[in-house]
């Protein structure tokens, strides 16, 4: 799964439907074997101690870091992800 990352400011939460924010977690969860994120990004997720927010509105693989509370923004549609997709780079250069 591909994740896109919408960020409104101020960020005060990070949401995402169930099972990509599932996913996320998985990805972010220190692991002994097979580590799947370097020690870099996991310290930068979790020193923010932004909450991690279940929101079935939104649409698979997109996470929005936003202002707190549901209401805060107007959630993003479908035809908003699917424009944001499009305008992602189709390959990403080795960092």
């Amino acid at each position: 799964m591909e994740f896109l990352f919408v960020r409104t400011e101020p960020v005060q939460e990070i949401a995402a439907e169930p099972a990509t924010l599932d996913l996320l977690i998985n990805i972010l969860r220190p692991k002994e074997d097979e580590p799947r994120a370097t020690p870099e990004l996991l310290a930068a997720a979790w020193a923010t101690g932004w909450p991690l927010v279940y929101d079935a509105d939104l649409p698979p693989g997109m996470v929005q870091c936003r202002p707190s509370g549901r209401g805060s923004g107007i959630p993003p549609t479908p035809d908003d992800f699917r424009l944001l997709r499009a305008l992602m780079p189709k390959e990403q250069p080795d960092a």
